[in-house]
């Protein structure tokens, strides 16, 4: 069941929270956008948020706001934030969190619910999952680089109501929304793609298209990142997670052939000195996989790059 009275809050208004909450709100939903990036709250404020790319060029009136005192609960609640500052930031905003408030984190990486869950009690959180791709060109400019599915769920597992009529609701105003029964392996067959996708395109500061195209002028090749995600796979199975190879690489595969030619959002993050999000990706897939005794070479090597690289400015 659609409901267009839906009051969503994003939080965390970076480039991925300015592409969902941009365009549930050009379709006519009441969202929030929320940030502690002042000159790029009081762009979209003044001027609108500029959304460029796939679909089109324009300009989308949305809210947004630098802190939450002032705002009421809202009935959904979608986490965009660097995973390094969630904590924080839903402790920050627990005022918007009402007795019914969904909550849901398109992340990357995994571990993030059971943060949410210490804050917001486990029945308000569900799991999410993307394959959207946006990037920051300047306060209150995004590019739309792509238009991918998204999924949610009961995070632990099973059909309900809730995940469904949310999902038709963002759907029916321009966010397409699967609801998905089983949204943990959902998530890890999001991180399987972005244990390759992600720190490859960080350590060589490549495009997509670049990186994964095998050709004799490039040294990393679409096999590399196939072998960190079947690495990745065994993690996963070790830890309850049942995905064929197939399925496995049908995320990457998808993102690939897509040929965006945008950079991940480590890159970014390494790019312009900030901590990434490596402890939620590669990290994670390394500690589960020494809790099942299972060896991650790939993934500790991709890890510990990223690492040596922060150490240069963290």
């Amino acid at each position: 069941m659609i409901n267009k009275n839906t009051k969503v809050a994003v939080l965390g208004a970076g480039a991925m929270g300015c592409l969902f909450g941009g365009l549930l709100a050009e379709k006519g939903l009441d969202v929030v956008l929320i940030d502690v990036w002042k000159e790029h709250v009081n762009e979209i404020n003044n001027k609108g948020l500029k959304m460029m790319g796939h679909g089109g060029d324009r300009i989308i009136k949305i809210k947004a706001t630098t802190e939450t005192k002032t705002l009421n609960p809202v009935d959904a609640i979608i986490i965009m934030c660097k995973a390094t500052a969630l904590e924080q930031a839903l402790t920050n905003s627990k005022n918007i969190i009402g007795d019914k408030t969904m909550l849901m984190s398109f992340q990357n990486g995994i571990g993030h619910e059971e943060i949410m869950q210490s804050i917001a009690g486990k029945d308000k959180v569900l799991g999410g999952s993307t394959t959207q791709a946006s990037s920051i060109q300047g306060p209150g400019i995004i590019q739309n680089h792509a238009s991918l599915p998204s999924w949610i769920g009961e995070y632990e597992g099973g059909h309900s109501d809730r995940v469904k009529n949310l999902a038709e609701t963002f759907t029916a105003h321009g966010l397409e929304t699967i609801a998905e029964d089983n949204i943990k392996r959902r998530k890890w067959m999001k991180l399987f793609a972005l244990t390759a996708i992600g720190p490859l395109s960080a350590i060589f500061d490549l495009h997509h298209t670049d990186l994964y195209i095998a050709n004799k002028n490039q040294v990393m090749s679409r096999k590399l990142g196939k072998d960190i995600i079947l690495e990745t796979r065994e993690v996963a199975k070790a830890d309850g997670v049942e995905v064929s190879e197939k399925d496995c690489l049908e995320m990457f595969n998808r993102i690939v052939d897509s040929r965006q030619t945008n950079k991940s959002s480590m890159a970014f993050d390494v790019l312009k000195n900030r901590k990434t999000e490596i402890d939620f990706i590669s990290g994670a897939v390394s500690k589960i996989g020494k809790k099942h005794g299972i060896k991650t070479p790939l993934n500790d090597l991709m890890y510990n790059i990223i690492k040596i690289k922060e150490g240069a400015y963290v």
